[in-house]
């Protein structure tokens, strides 16, 4: 018996010495955001890492690390070479309601990671939203609908935290000073703890998570109207006392003199659904409604940038923060309610290193054949140095192994994954693999055959994917260059000026979400950028430049236009209302000052309908929902050459003019057609790669080439040279930019 004691003894401090020997090998991390190569990049202790990350999701069955199916998908993936982590945490798993922080969930998230994968580098998507218990002791600080009451949280069960967010949810004013002083105090207290465990030495990382799901949009705001609380009552009369100061100045913008910044009311619901100038809101009657949509998204800004301070400014050495923000594509119409549309106040913002999203959802974005894409303006995020991070959150097309579908499902599941990562990595980004699969979540037909699985849990896809890794860590160790000579410029300031209702937004959501589908598929490939970052760009290398949404143009950004964009033989593509307001007045003669054509207003009362007649697209026709649209500029200038009409009209709906240095191009619509994109391309010099409706991405010296249907491609390189390559059907094929030599399969 003394002797079985002293052997169990001895195993036992064997294994408490390595555990201790572990942890104290895992060195502290110390990690950044830097410029690499030209590209933004992970330093971990002073090394660059090209950005692929594994991350468990929030949901139950599949957010712990130590548990068996999340273990099993975080040591896959460590095995082919992704050592970067990520996990979720929230306020309710560490601020326990007698006010006490509690660490024990955080430390046994850190170890599971560690004991799969020893040398990871883990991030934390950390929920600054208050615990469940919060929001009921302090009613008096939640979010008021102005349209709605909010709907009680399901209090049984194991729920998940976020579950029911983008409904109108029980929820916390994202105005409120109450939850964001204790907030801030309990992040530190959190924080402060933290770093004390050995654990903590492999934190990288932490994502401030807060609004819908953790995306920082504001509750309720797919459907309602959020927020009429008291603490967005008090921020809004602060936000405009610091912007006018006196009653006086109020008084002179709102167009009232009965307004007082004491006692200045949030927009009624009547005011934010109509608008006065058809889609566009009148500056001189709805200014109101502009400063209280322009005061709401600057508190969500303000609410990321400041967590995000406390985060750098609590840790003991560099640690990397970032937030989801910067969604522009796929916010489902409702860009003004809880869209993010205070990109250029958070790219400034020295506080954070990064900006994610989910690829975008629609329209044509998840299908084979379909262009994967971000949902940022990504281009701009890497010209302020910011590293942009995709969360891959597409379930892959995986059936159960003995399913006839499966070899075809396994072929779409391989090139969708290359596919998404490829996009990202020729813009000069990185991307997380975001597996609901261990959770269950979003169901699928292995799920109901076999049970839960990885979403990318196949073996000849992880080979694949640890293949893909090792192809980019060499590819991230060159110079980064677009491969880009088209580009598209988006505003977000447009979507103050016009109507946040759908019956008002749909101009904008279609221009933004239905044109760069089409536009990928025309063979050329394209940037997009924030229009207050043109001055930052490299105009050089673009041929076509595409004013998607720039319907508000200020004085600076008109200069910008005309001192840099509109020279050299470049041709500028104009869409619907450019300039049509400057932010104080709507007028016609701003549009035809940008555009250099002479316009008039043609008012509709019925469906309107650009018919294109010109070679090569005669008689395509097309609408927007079939909505008469107000207002609309057609152009009536004897200079320029009509292309296409108004249907029913002789009045000019598509032209085309040559001005002394650049050529201007107006679509009365935005067209969603990708031969019509093709032709503009090619007048204007960009290149094509072929006319297959394949999408191409370039960047990195890769050539991306994705396509549903296969077949022999002609391929025309832009230094001339023209390979042919025999492509499979739901195939995804990387060539090297320069030579067309195949490097991926």
């Amino acid at each position: 018996m003394r002797l079985f004691k002293q052997i169990y003894s001895t195993l036992f401090f064997i294994l408490l010495l390595s555990n201790v020997l572990h942890l104290v090998a895992q060195q502290p991390l110390s990690a950044e955001v830097k410029m690499y190569n030209g590209r933004p990049a992970v330093f971990l202790n002073g090394v660059p890492e090209y950005p692929m990350i594994y991350s468990l999701t929030d949901v139950p069955g599949g957010r712990w690390a130590w548990e068996e199916l999340p273990r099993y998908n975080l040591q896959n993936f460590c095995s082919n070479g992704v050592r970067l982590v990520q996990v979720d945490l929230a306020f309710d798993h560490v601020w326990k309601a007698d006010g006490s922080i509690d660490t024990d969930t955080a430390q046994k998230q850190l170890r599971g990671v560690l004991d799969v994968c020893p040398n990871a580098a883990i991030f934390i998507r950390f929920h600054v939203n208050p615990p469940k218990w919060w929001q009921q002791k302090h009613p008096e600080e939640n979010t008021v609908y102005a349209d709605t009451t909010p709907m009680p949280d399901i209090d049984w069960g194991l729920q998940r935290i976020i579950e029911d967010d983008e409904e109108n949810p029980t929820r916390h004013s994202l105005a409120s000073a109450r939850w964001k002083e204790e907030a801030t105090a309990k992040l530190v207290e959190f924080l402060t703890k933290l770093k004390t465990l050995p654990e903590a030495n492999a934190l990288a990382g932490i994502q401030v998570a807060g609004g819908v799901y953790g995306e920082w949009h504001y509750w309720g705001f797919i459907n309602n109207e959020p927020d009429v609380s008291l603490p967005m009552q008090r921020y809004f009369r602060t936000w405009l006392k610091e912007k006018y100061r006196t009653d006086a100045a109020l008084q002179r913008s709102w167009n009232n003199k009965q307004v007082t910044l004491a006692m200045a009311g949030l927009p009624t619901l009547h005011e934010r659904r109509t608008t006065q100038a058809g889609i566009f809101r009148l500056p001189a009657g709805e200014r109101n409604v502009i400063d209280y949509y322009e005061a709401q998204h600057q508190v969500v800004a303000d609410d990321i940038i400041h967590f995000c301070k406390v985060v750098k400014e609590t840790w003991p050495r560099p640690i990397i923060t970032g937030a989801f923000y910067g969604y522009y594509y796929a916010v489902f119409g409702r860009e003004t309610a809880g869209g993010h549309l205070q990109l250029q106040r958070v790219l400034a913002s020295p506080y954070l290193d990064y900006l994610s999203a989910p690829g975008a959802y629609y329209p044509d974005a998840r299908e084979m054949g379909d262009p994967y894409r971000s949902r940022g303006l990504i281009t701009s995020v890497r010209l302020h140095g910011k590293l942009w991070l995709d969360e891959m959150d597409q379930q892959t097309f995986l059936v159960p192994l003995k399913d006839t579908a499966f070899k075809t499902s396994l072929q779409k599941s391989i090139a969708q994954t290359r596919r998404n990562v490829l996009f990202t990595f020729t813009n000069g980004a990185g991307l997380w693999f975001y597996d609901f699969g261990p959770s269950g979540f979003n169901g699928g037909p292995r799920l109901t055959d076999h049970g839960s699985f990885g979403w990318w849990d196949e073996p000849a896809l992880m080979q694949d994917i640890g293949h893909l890794k090792k192809l980019l860590d060499s590819s991230f160790r060159q110079p980064y260059v677009s491969g880009a000579d088209v580009l598209l410029v988006h505003s977000t300031e447009t979507f103050y000026y016009t109507g946040s209702d759908r019956a008002a937004s749909y101009m904008g959501h279609w221009a933004n979400n239905w044109v760069p589908p089409a536009v990928f598929q025309s063979g050329a490939v394209h940037d997009v950028v924030h229009i207050d970052d043109l001055d930052r760009v490299a105009i050089d290398q673009y041929k076509a430049v595409v004013f998607v949404n720039t319907w508000l143009l200020t004085a600076a950004q008109k200069n910008i236009i005309q001192s840099k964009v509109a020279k050299n033989g470049r041709h500028l593509v104009w869409l619907y209302s450019p300039g049509y307001t400057d932010g104080k007045t709507v007028k016609k003669e701003f549009a035809e000052a940008v555009t250099g054509m002479k316009m008039r207003l043609l008012p509709q009362d019925s469906t309107t309908t650009v018919v294109i007649n010109s070679e090569g697209e005669k008689e395509y026709r097309y609408n927007i929902n079939n909505k008469a649209v107000n207002p609309l500029l057609v152009v009536q200038d004897k200079g320029a050459t009509t292309l296409g009409t108004i249907a029913g009209t002789n009045h000019t709906g598509f032209a085309r003019k040559a001005q002394k240095q650049y050529t201007s191009w107006y679509l009365a619509l935005p067209p969603a057609q990708p031969a019509l994109w093709r032709s503009i391309f090619r007048a204007a010099g960009a290149h094509i790669y072929n006319d297959s409706g394949d999408i191409f991405y370039n960047g990195s010296g890769l050539l991306v080439l994705h396509t549903a249907n296969g077949g022999n491609r002609k391929i025309l390189l832009k230094n001339g040279k023209e390979v042919t390559v025999a492509l499979q059907a739901n195939s995804t094929t990387v060539l090297e930019a320069q030579t067309g030599r195949i490097l991926l399969q």
